[in-house]
């Protein structure tokens, strides 16, 4: 049969072919595949799959029943075989050519996105992890310094970010100038796996910072202060100012908590609240209570709740107290 595509003229690397794509639901999860070109004959199935569990990739499928003129889930059989995912139990959601446009996840994740596919709005209350890092002394530096320096900087905090996105997937993200705001939504995940996720994303920043530091033969600002709070926040996805476009945001007493918090810690501390310390499970992890230490600097934070004022530091295996310093492994 004649690619129904094939007159189709793409100018843009936004605009993609998709000659097949489905879910395969598997225990535990759902995996997405799909395939911008069909297989001829003797060629493998080769598509990109993406889930939660198995991660993202593409694998070439050579043991398909049918071969390339295989069902869906014939493809779905040979996938999860390959990936070690159990039989599926159900292949749905299967579409057929079509050209769309491709949003990177990363951009998904953004506070603005192309309303593409078109969606409906909501407010919703979710259960979540707000991390805010701010680069201490970036401001005063960043006057001082050549503006190519603070562009090196700039493009090392936001490319760190986008690769947390894969390394410690994060369901929202934020650049504030020098400071960075991340959101984990517990969802159908436990608590104490996200918690620890990140709290993996705030090292991942010390470590990268720790390298960027030693590697520049210019002085940089000292490093990041951190704090991970956890609780109720309201999650609100909005169109009203242009159709076109989703603005999305989390709001609540923890994202100021986690705000307010990380103006406390030292460069290479991270800082988080109760539930957090409560709700860690990694044995890489154990908490110190610094409430005595800093409640009167915590009494003086702007709406900050006083039923919120136990504060711990995180101690890491494998980071002491000065994180410039830290034991490698």
């Amino acid at each position: 049969m004649k690619d129904p595509l094939s007159h189709i003229k793409i100018n843009s690397k936004f605009i993609r072919e998709t000659r097949l794509t489905f879910d395969i639901v598997v225990k535990d999860d759902i995996i997405n595949i799909s395939f911008t070109l069909l297989p001829s004959r003797g060629k493998p199935w080769y598509g990109y799959h993406r889930s939660r569990r198995y991660g993202s990739g593409m694998i070439p499928l050579t043991n398909v029943d049918g071969k390339e003129k295989a069902t869906p889930l014939a493809v779905a059989r040979a996938l999860c075989e390959k990936l070690k995912a159990g039989k599926p139990k159900a292949v749905k959601n299967i579409r057929r050519n079509y050209v769309d446009l491709y949003i990177p996840k990363f951009i998904k994740l953004s506070q603005a996105q192309p309303n593409c596919p078109e969606r409906s709005t909501k407010i919703e209350r979710v259960v979540g992890h707000v991390l805010f890092a701010d680069l201490r002394g970036f401001s005063s530096w960043a006057l001082t310094t050549e503006p190519e320096h603070v562009s090196e900087l700039y493009e090392v905090i936001s490319g760190r970010v986008a690769q947390m996105a894969v390394d410690c997937p994060f369901d929202y993200w934020k650049l504030l100038g020098d400071g960075i705001m991340l959101v984990w939504v517990t969802n159908e995940r436990r608590e104490s796996d996200t918690v620890d996720i990140a709290l993996g994303a705030a090292y991942e920043l010390h470590k990268k910072y720790w390298y960027y530091k030693r590697e520049e033969s210019y002085e940089v600002p000292d490093g990041f202060g951190i704090a991970v709070c956890s609780g109720h926040m309201t999650k609100i996805s909005s169109a009203e100012f242009f159709e076109s476009c989703i603005v999305t945001d989390y709001l609540g007493p923890i994202v100021n908590q986690a705000a307010r918090l990380q103006t406390l810690a030292q460069p290479g501390e991270v800082l988080v609240n109760k539930r957090v310390a409560k709700a860690s499970k990694f044995d890489w992890y154990s908490f110190e209570d610094v409430t005595g230490k800093l409640s009167k600097k915590i009494k003086k934070l702007k709406g900050y709740s006083p039923y919120e004022i136990k504060t711990f530091r995180v101690k890491h295996r494998y980071f002491n107290s000065d994180w410039s310093k830290f034991c490698c492994f």
